[in-house]
Protein backbone atom coordinates (compact mmCIF):
# COMPACT_ATOMS: atom_id res chain seq x y z
CA UNK A 1 0.00 0.00 0.00
CA UNK A 2 1.33 2.88 -1.27
CA UNK A 3 1.52 5.69 1.31
CA UNK A 4 -0.98 9.03 1.29
CA UNK A 5 1.84 11.32 0.44
CA UNK A 6 2.83 9.38 -2.59
CA UNK A 7 -0.74 9.01 -3.80
CA UNK A 8 -1.34 12.87 -3.88
CA UNK A 9 2.12 13.87 -4.90
CA UNK A 10 2.41 17.35 -6.08
CA UNK A 11 4.71 18.59 -8.60
CA UNK A 12 5.38 22.44 -9.00
CA UNK A 13 5.83 23.14 -12.82
CA UNK A 14 8.06 25.53 -13.84
CA UNK A 15 6.18 29.14 -14.26
CA UNK A 16 6.50 31.35 -17.14
CA UNK A 17 -18.74 27.68 -25.63
CA UNK A 18 -19.13 24.63 -25.53
CA UNK A 19 -18.85 21.72 -22.70
CA UNK A 20 -17.04 18.85 -24.13
CA UNK A 21 -18.96 16.31 -22.43
CA UNK A 22 -18.20 13.44 -25.48
CA UNK A 23 -13.21 14.70 -28.28
CA UNK A 24 -9.52 13.56 -29.40
CA UNK A 25 -9.34 15.53 -33.01
CA UNK A 26 -5.79 15.25 -35.01
CA UNK A 27 -4.66 12.37 -32.72
CA UNK A 28 -3.12 8.91 -32.57
CA UNK A 29 -4.46 5.36 -31.25
CA UNK A 30 -2.67 4.87 -27.56
CA UNK A 31 -3.08 2.59 -24.66
CA UNK A 32 -4.42 3.11 -21.16
CA UNK A 33 -0.89 1.30 -20.01
CA UNK A 34 0.84 4.67 -21.51
CA UNK A 35 -2.07 6.75 -19.56
CA UNK A 36 -3.07 4.28 -16.46
CA UNK A 37 -4.49 7.05 -14.72
CA UNK A 38 -7.51 7.91 -16.99
CA UNK A 39 -10.83 6.66 -16.84
CA UNK A 40 -13.72 6.41 -18.75
CA UNK A 41 -17.17 8.17 -17.08
CA UNK A 42 -19.88 6.21 -17.78
CA UNK A 43 -23.50 7.53 -17.87
CA UNK A 44 -26.71 5.35 -17.46
CA UNK A 45 -28.66 6.51 -20.18
CA UNK A 46 -32.28 8.12 -18.57
CA UNK A 47 -34.62 6.78 -21.25
CA UNK A 48 -32.74 3.54 -22.74
CA UNK A 49 -31.35 1.98 -19.19
CA UNK A 50 -28.25 1.54 -21.01
CA UNK A 51 -24.65 2.62 -19.79
CA UNK A 52 -21.96 4.32 -22.02
CA UNK A 53 -19.07 6.35 -21.71
CA UNK A 54 -19.63 9.95 -22.24
CA UNK A 55 -17.01 11.28 -20.20
CA UNK A 56 -13.26 10.68 -18.57
CA UNK A 57 -11.64 11.47 -15.48
CA UNK A 58 -8.02 10.90 -13.48
CA UNK A 59 -7.47 8.80 -10.94
CA UNK A 60 -5.63 10.70 -8.31
CA UNK A 61 -5.66 7.68 -5.48
CA UNK A 62 -7.09 4.50 -4.87
CA UNK A 63 -10.63 5.74 -4.52
CA UNK A 64 -10.55 9.15 -6.03
CA UNK A 65 -10.77 10.51 -9.21
CA UNK A 66 -10.89 13.93 -10.64
CA UNK A 67 -13.57 15.03 -13.42
CA UNK A 68 -15.13 18.07 -14.76
CA UNK A 69 -18.16 19.58 -12.96
CA UNK A 70 -20.15 19.64 -15.70
CA UNK A 71 -20.34 15.61 -16.23
CA UNK A 72 -21.48 15.53 -12.80
CA UNK A 73 -23.77 18.31 -12.73
CA UNK A 74 -27.64 17.78 -11.07
CA UNK A 75 -27.56 13.89 -11.38
CA UNK A 76 -27.65 10.95 -9.48
CA UNK A 77 -24.82 9.06 -8.15
CA UNK A 78 -26.18 5.94 -9.09
CA UNK A 79 -26.26 7.34 -12.82
CA UNK A 80 -22.64 7.79 -13.12
CA UNK A 81 -19.91 4.99 -12.76
CA UNK A 82 -16.36 4.80 -13.99
CA UNK A 83 -14.01 2.07 -16.20
CA UNK A 84 -10.78 1.74 -14.88
CA UNK A 85 -8.02 -0.19 -17.06
CA UNK A 86 -9.32 -0.86 -20.57
CA UNK A 87 -8.20 0.68 -23.81
CA UNK A 88 -11.52 0.44 -25.09
CA UNK A 89 -14.58 1.80 -25.01
CA UNK A 90 -17.39 0.54 -23.26
CA UNK A 91 -15.74 -2.70 -22.83
CA UNK A 92 -12.86 -4.17 -20.88
CA UNK A 93 -11.37 -3.11 -17.66
CA UNK A 94 -13.21 -3.33 -14.33
CA UNK A 95 -16.45 -1.39 -13.45
CA UNK A 96 -16.70 0.72 -10.13
CA UNK A 97 -19.47 2.65 -8.99
CA UNK A 98 -19.05 5.60 -6.97
CA UNK A 99 -20.48 6.23 -3.34
CA UNK A 100 -20.52 10.15 -3.92
CA UNK A 101 -19.40 12.96 -6.00
CA UNK A 102 -18.40 16.29 -4.83
CA UNK A 103 -18.19 19.41 -7.52
CA UNK A 104 -16.47 22.59 -6.49
CA UNK A 105 -18.58 25.12 -4.74
CA UNK A 106 -17.80 27.93 -6.59
CA UNK A 107 -18.63 26.00 -9.89
CA UNK A 108 -20.22 28.42 -12.40
CA UNK A 109 -20.45 31.55 -10.34
CA UNK A 110 -17.43 33.69 -11.85
CA UNK A 111 -18.37 32.29 -15.61
CA UNK A 112 -20.71 29.36 -16.74
CA UNK A 113 -17.38 27.06 -16.86
CA UNK A 114 -15.21 28.33 -14.41
CA UNK A 115 -14.05 26.15 -11.34
CA UNK A 116 -15.32 23.33 -13.73
CA UNK A 117 -13.98 20.25 -11.27
CA UNK A 118 -15.21 17.76 -9.72
CA UNK A 119 -14.39 15.00 -7.02
CA UNK A 120 -15.28 11.57 -7.37
CA UNK A 121 -15.08 9.05 -4.53
CA UNK A 122 -15.57 5.46 -5.82
CA UNK A 123 -17.17 3.00 -3.97
CA UNK A 124 -14.80 0.36 -3.60
CA UNK A 125 -10.43 0.95 -4.20
CA UNK A 126 -9.24 0.43 -7.06
CA UNK A 127 -5.75 -2.25 -6.83
CA UNK A 128 -3.28 -0.69 -9.09
CA UNK A 129 -1.61 -2.49 -12.54
CA UNK A 130 0.22 -1.36 -15.33
CA UNK A 131 -3.02 -0.16 -16.55
CA UNK A 132 -4.44 1.44 -13.44
CA UNK A 133 -2.44 3.85 -11.60
CA UNK A 134 -2.61 7.33 -10.22
CA UNK A 135 -1.51 10.53 -11.62
CA UNK A 136 0.21 13.44 -9.81
CA UNK A 137 -1.33 17.03 -9.64
CA UNK A 138 0.52 19.79 -9.97
CA UNK A 139 1.37 22.35 -6.87
CA UNK A 140 -1.74 24.75 -5.77
CA UNK A 141 -0.92 28.13 -7.84
CA UNK A 142 2.17 27.03 -10.19
CA UNK A 143 2.29 27.90 -13.94
CA UNK A 144 2.82 26.18 -16.66
CA UNK A 145 5.17 28.74 -19.54
CA UNK A 146 3.45 29.79 -22.80
CA UNK A 147 4.08 27.14 -25.63
CA UNK A 148 4.58 24.03 -23.38
CA UNK A 149 4.03 21.21 -24.97
CA UNK A 150 0.72 18.99 -22.54
CA UNK A 151 -1.22 16.22 -23.84
CA UNK A 152 -4.85 15.02 -24.08
CA UNK A 153 -6.17 11.80 -24.08
CA UNK A 154 -9.65 10.12 -24.64
CA UNK A 155 -12.39 8.32 -26.20
CA UNK A 156 -13.64 11.54 -27.94
CA UNK A 157 -15.15 12.24 -31.05
CA UNK A 158 -12.17 12.50 -33.64
CA UNK A 159 -14.12 15.56 -35.16
CA UNK A 160 -16.87 18.19 -34.33
CA UNK A 161 -19.94 16.72 -33.92
CA UNK A 162 -18.22 13.22 -35.51
CA UNK A 163 -18.57 9.69 -33.67
CA UNK A 164 -16.61 8.45 -30.48
CA UNK A 165 -13.50 6.43 -31.05
CA UNK A 166 -13.82 2.78 -29.68
CA UNK A 167 -10.20 3.38 -28.84
CA UNK A 168 -8.32 5.26 -26.40
CA UNK A 169 -6.27 8.16 -28.29
CA UNK A 170 -4.06 10.71 -27.77
CA UNK A 171 -2.96 14.33 -29.27
CA UNK A 172 0.03 16.57 -28.20
CA UNK A 173 -0.64 20.52 -28.09
CA UNK A 174 0.63 23.76 -26.58
CA UNK A 175 -0.51 25.81 -24.48
CA UNK A 176 -1.55 29.50 -25.63
CA UNK A 177 -1.24 32.33 -23.47
CA UNK A 178 -4.38 33.12 -21.32
CA UNK A 179 -5.06 36.93 -22.16
CA UNK A 180 -4.51 36.01 -26.09
CA UNK A 181 -7.32 33.42 -25.47
CA UNK A 182 -9.19 35.29 -23.41
CA UNK A 183 -9.65 37.92 -26.01
CA UNK A 184 -10.49 35.74 -29.10
CA UNK A 185 -13.38 34.18 -26.93
CA UNK A 186 -14.15 37.59 -25.44
CA UNK A 187 -15.96 35.86 -22.71
CA UNK A 188 -16.23 32.76 -20.30
CA UNK A 189 -11.95 32.23 -19.96
CA UNK A 190 -10.65 32.99 -16.74
CA UNK A 191 -7.13 33.04 -15.21
CA UNK A 192 -8.10 29.37 -13.68
CA UNK A 193 -8.54 28.01 -16.86
CA UNK A 194 -5.45 26.69 -19.30
CA UNK A 195 -5.97 27.27 -23.15
CA UNK A 196 -4.36 24.80 -25.66
CA UNK A 197 -4.45 23.77 -29.45
CA UNK A 198 -2.47 24.93 -32.02
CA UNK A 199 -2.96 28.26 -32.64
CA UNK A 200 -3.90 29.96 -36.22
CA UNK A 201 -3.51 26.41 -37.64
CA UNK A 202 -6.35 24.15 -35.41
CA UNK A 203 -6.58 20.47 -36.20
CA UNK A 204 -5.75 19.21 -32.88
CA UNK A 205 -8.16 18.91 -29.80
CA UNK A 206 -9.83 17.07 -27.57
CA UNK A 207 -13.60 16.86 -28.62
CA UNK A 208 -17.16 15.56 -27.21
CA UNK A 209 -16.68 12.82 -25.29
CA UNK A 210 -13.26 13.70 -23.71
CA UNK A 211 -14.88 16.33 -21.09
CA UNK A 212 -13.55 15.81 -17.49
CA UNK A 213 -10.27 13.89 -18.81
CA UNK A 214 -6.93 14.78 -18.41
CA UNK A 215 -4.39 17.33 -19.86
CA UNK A 216 -1.32 15.82 -18.87
CA UNK A 217 2.62 17.29 -18.70
CA UNK A 218 5.59 15.20 -18.47
CA UNK A 219 2.65 12.62 -16.75
CA UNK A 220 1.46 15.37 -14.52
CA UNK A 221 -2.18 15.66 -14.70
CA UNK A 222 -2.55 20.41 -15.20
CA UNK A 223 -5.62 20.33 -16.61
CA UNK A 224 -9.68 18.83 -16.82
CA UNK A 225 -10.91 19.06 -20.44
CA UNK A 226 -14.00 21.72 -20.21
CA UNK A 227 -15.08 23.64 -22.88
CA UNK A 228 -14.14 25.75 -26.26
CA UNK A 229 -15.87 26.55 -29.66
CA UNK A 230 -15.79 23.95 -31.75
CA UNK A 231 -13.18 21.42 -31.83
CA UNK A 232 -9.67 21.69 -32.83
CA UNK A 233 -10.43 25.90 -34.30
CA UNK A 234 -7.75 27.39 -35.45
CA UNK A 235 -9.42 30.65 -33.85
CA UNK A 236 -10.05 29.16 -30.80
CA UNK A 237 -8.17 26.92 -28.45
CA UNK A 238 -9.87 23.80 -26.22
CA UNK A 239 -10.15 25.13 -22.53
CA UNK A 240 -9.33 22.85 -19.37
CA UNK A 241 -10.00 23.94 -16.01
CA UNK A 242 -6.41 24.56 -14.38
CA UNK A 243 -5.66 21.89 -11.81
CA UNK A 244 -3.60 24.41 -9.73
CA UNK A 245 -6.13 26.54 -9.18
CA UNK A 246 -7.98 23.80 -7.09
CA UNK A 247 -5.08 21.73 -5.92
CA UNK A 248 -5.74 22.16 -1.94
CA UNK A 249 -8.99 21.48 -2.83
CA UNK A 250 -8.36 17.87 -4.56
CA UNK A 251 -6.55 17.45 -1.43
CA UNK A 252 -8.15 18.02 1.01
CA UNK A 253 -11.54 16.25 -0.23
CA UNK A 254 -9.54 13.43 -1.76
CA UNK A 255 -10.30 10.34 0.22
Amino acid sequence: MVTWAVLLLTATVASAAVPRTNRIVGGEPTTVETYPSIVQLDFLGTWTGAWSQSCAATIITPKTAVSAAHCTENVSTSSRRIRAGSSNRNSGGIIINLEYYRNHPEYRQQTRYDADICILVLAQSLSFTPAIQQAPINAQGSELPDGSAVIHAGWGTTSSGGSSSSILRDVTIYTINNSVCANRYRTGVTQNMICAGILDVGGKDACQGDSGGPLYYNKILVGVVSWGRGCADAYYPGVSTKVSSYSDWIRNNAV
